[in-house]
């Protein structure tokens, strides 16, 4: 037996949520003469959740003290220009309040209006939700597009494909991934074959194809997407924590109700460190995560961490965007280190010990073309202890300038010495990456950037001379260059035609055979593929996990990844692969 075809007036509403959690639609009475018809398409009961996981600076934070923002990004243009004038009169002792790991939490009071468009839920479940958790200008697009593609499936839904219900593209694409015959759609926007083959080769590579039942199964299940807020500023273990707490405690019990059932486990989709968060809590727990799609993330560290302890954050005079990014964040050391010297999650996303060795480079340039001789290079073996916990006190190159580490007196105050609390937190970001170390989700598919023209990434830190003479033998242990009056590092971000917002240390290397005057820069090149901010040494170790998928995609900037369509695909692609794996629904003989 077959549905009666629907009238031809009919206006859908949108999906709510009674008390219990069950699926309830809100409508008005109508005389006769008035023709429009309510359709109500009411979710499958088997109920397979979908977790977002954010990246660093990603979540909302407030103070724990008095509840004022900490950390909530611009989400409008006015808001921009607030959050850049605010930067640049922020001074470091603010910076240190406003960052410190132990005053601050997860803010959910961040915008999360949802559209009539968006059908599947109302502005009040998605802060049940916890999208307010998550920065909306970066998050709240790509919420809404999975919360559409994985429970409507079909461009419009309840109606017969008589009626022109075809699957979205999305969707469609993914059984003709093999190639085989074009589609049968009339119209072009529905030639899935033609969207299959441009996916391709937007990944570079072709992944298994779904068969039509592979297709079919995936409209058994309902897929609500939750938002995970957590403090980034802490260590990452604590967020994987965080984040099983949130699977059992909010989201499995939303779907306990008289209506909805699951099956304990939830799909995880991350971007940049929220990658690290899902690794870390599917190894704590992967009997409740049915599987992880890993967009982005710097797996092994990314060079740059160290270079904004130096230099602050890297901008471009060419590019407003950047220069005003740099301005918020912070544009030297001195804004720089009190935010980040104490937190665990910052110094996380530094390289590990899987990140290629030898990234922090020291070059003296012969000749103004050319790209200099490599003097030395860092680390030997372990970047903790070579790199990320030597201090200006102990060499002109260190990462860490004690003095710039407490502006505010916050950690003096609790009787504890600032350099050996970086040191905690170095040691933790140490333990992290040897805890989580090589494990992987076994069903997890992924992607990241190796963008070599538009889009690269500091894949090492480079420190350049273009003293001609012979330099000393014991150059990286000298502590007199790179000194002050004051003793301590000289840093400038002043800008010259071509090294933006560089730092330099200089110093008389007088009395003894070299005389004369050194003068380093870090260069502002960016000199690896990857995304513009993960460079493709450390996005690529994905493949070193084994993981189901691993697409090199270029063509996007890091923050904005899902916006691009061939990633999105691909996390699309990667969902309805894990959802091949969950268990069958259970017969609803009643319905």
């Amino acid at each position: 037996m077959t549905n009666p075809p629907l009238p031809s007036a009919t206006r859908r509403v949108k999906l709510h949520f009674d008390k219990d959690g069950s699926p309830a639609y809100e409508s008005v009475t109508s005389p006769e003469c008035f023709k429009q018809n309510a359709l109500a398409v009411l979710p499958p009961r088997d109920t397979i959740p979908v977790v977002f996981v954010p990246g660093i600076m990603g979540s909302n934070l407030k103070l724990k003290k008095d509840g004022k923002k900490s950390w909530n990004p611009p989400n409008t243009t006015g808001e921009s220009i607030k959050a850049l004038v605010g930067g640049i009169k922020l001074r470091p002792s603010e910076r240190q309040v406003i960052f410190d790991p132990e005053n601050t939490v997860v803010s959910y009071d961040g915008p999360c209006a949802v559209p009539d468009s968006v059908y599947w839920l109302s502005t009040e479940e998605a802060r049940l939700r916890g999208w307010g958790s998550l920065h909306a200008a970066s998050y709240l697009g790509v919420l809404q597009h999975l919360e559409v593609s994985l429970n409507d499936q079909y461009t419009r839904p309840g109606r017969p494909r008589e009626e022109g219900n075809y699957l979205l593209d999305e969707i469609g694409l993914l059984q003709y991934l093999g190639g085989g015959a074009m589609s049968e759609r009339a119209r072009e926007e529905h030639d899935y074959a033609a969207l299959a083959q441009k996916a391709v080769q937007g990944w570079g590579e072709t992944p298994e194809a779904f068969q039509p039942e592979e297709i079919v199964r995936l409209d058994d299940y309902y897929y609500p997407v939750w938002a995970y807020g957590y403090n980034w500023l802490r260590c990452n273990s604590e967020a994987a924590e965080g984040l099983i707490k949130f699977i059992d405690e909010k989201v499995l019990p939303r779907y306990e109700g008289n209506y909805f059932r699951h099956q304990g486990k939830v799909i995880l989709v991350t971007h940049s460190m929220g990658g690290l968060v899902a690794r870390r809590a599917a190894q704590l727990a992967p009997d409740k995560i049915l599987g992880v799609v890993q967009g982005v993330c710097p797996l092994a560290g990314a060079p740059v961490v160290y270079r904004r302890f130096r230099a602050g954050t890297e901008y471009s005079r060419f590019n407003v965007g950047e220069w005003g990014f740099a301005k918020v964040i912070g544009d030297d050391a001195a804004a720089v280190t009190p935010e980040l010297a104490c937190s665990p999650g910052a110094l996380e996303l530094a390289p590990s010990q899987f990140y290629p060795k030898g990234w922090l480079q020291f070059r003296q340039k012969s000749s103004p073309s050319g790209d200099g001789t490599e003097i030395a290079s860092l680390p030997k073996e372990d970047p903790y202890e070579e790199i990320y916990k030597k201090t200006t006190d102990e060499c002109w190159w260190g990462m860490l300038d004690p003095d710039l580490i407490d502006p505010a007196g916050l950690i003096k105050e609790r009787d504890a010495d600032p350099l050996q609390i970086s040191e905690k937190a170095i040691d933790k970001a140490k333990s992290f990456h040897a805890t989580v170390g090589h494990y992987v989700h076994p069903n997890t598919y992924g992607f990241y950037g190796n963008d070599d023209k538009k889009h690269r990434a500091f894949g090492h830190v480079v420190w350049q001379t273009s003293h001609a003479e012979t330099l000393p033998a014991d150059l990286l242990e000298r502590k007199d260059l790179g000194r002050t009056h004051k003793g301590k590092s000289w840093v400038s971000s002043g800008e010259d035609a071509r090294i933006p917002a560089a730092p330099v240390v200089r110093g008389d290397i007088v009395p003894g055979p070299y005389e004369g005057t050194i003068t380093f820069k870090v260069l502002n090149v960016k000199d690896q593929a990857g995304d513009g901010t993960v460079p493709e040494d450390s996005a690529k170790f994905l493949k070193a996990l084994n993981p189901k998928m691993a697409l090199a995609i270029s063509g996007y900037d890091h923050q904005a990844a899902y916006g691009d369509t061939y990633v999105y695909y691909a996390a699309i692609y990667g969902i309805a692969r894990i959802v091949q794996a969950a268990a069958l629904p259970v017969p609803d003989l009643c319905r």
